[in-house]
């Protein structure tokens, strides 16, 4: 990767982590290490896991639950701008530097994660929140980390062909079932008081199609709603 490049990138360590001796997952072997002071890591996702361990260490451990005291200690004033690198994580995130966060939150680390590669390398050619690596690649490091988004946080699906062949398909199975449901309902009611067993069989067997047909159609579009289409 060439020296253009911040070093924080360039090892793979966007968040510039130093080497301590510490036995992070994914290290680049230490015979091949050109870095002294610096962790290299054989991946971005692994550098992007140590970054979000940290920051987890700091809550579960360290009892640190606001940007303010994460970032001091992070990036300490004796070679930081750190009010600054305080208020643009703080910015990212939506919150306060003082507001009290849950680090094990997606929703909260991930931003937290992307403010502090963006600070740590500079601005980079992607138009991503970090704008050095992909959204993949941020949540594989959140994955290895352990944290990953909940239902409700998950990406909306893409629409795409096959979703919108499965919103199709669900549409028209719904469609289907309102347009025999009144036929159905009607021989029930014409058939009142003179029933024969045969009768019975018959539209009992056609409410039974007409729910298997709705539990169908309910299948369908709960897949679609759950991105499994």
């Amino acid at each position: 990767m060439t020296k253009t490049l911040p070093r924080g990138v360039r090892n793979n360590n966007p968040g510039n982590i130093e080497w301590n001796g510490d036995p992070w997952q994914g290290l680049v072997p230490v015979e091949q290490r050109t870095d002294s002071r610096f962790c290299q890591f054989v991946t971005p996702a692994y550098g992007i896991r140590a970054l979000a361990r940290t920051l987890i260490t700091y809550y579960d451990r360290h009892r640190i639950s606001t940007i303010e005291d994460a970032i001091a200690r992070w990036a300490p004033p004796v070679e930081n701008d750190t009010l600054a690198y305080q208020n643009a994580v703080a910015r990212a995130v939506g919150v306060s530097p003082n507001q009290i966060i849950d680090l094990h939150d997606y929703g909260v680390l991930r931003p937290m994660v992307e403010a502090i590669i963006r600070h740590e390398n500079g601005v980079g050619p992607l138009r991503t929140a970090n704008t050095w690596y992909p959204a993949d690649t941020i949540d594989e490091g959140l994955r290895l980390a352990g944290v990953r988004p909940s239902s409700t946080q998950a990406a909306k699906v893409p629409v795409t062909k096959e979703t919108v062949g499965a919103t199709a398909t669900g549409a028209v199975g719904v469609a289907e079932i309102a347009d025999a449901l009144p036929s159905v309902m009607t021989a029930i009611r014409g058939a009142e008081g003179h029933l024969s067993s045969g009768s019975v069989s018959r539209i009992l067997i056609g409410v039974a199609l007409v729910a298997l047909a709705a539990f169908i159609a309910y299948g369908q579009v709960k897949k679609h709603q759950q991105g499994a289409l």
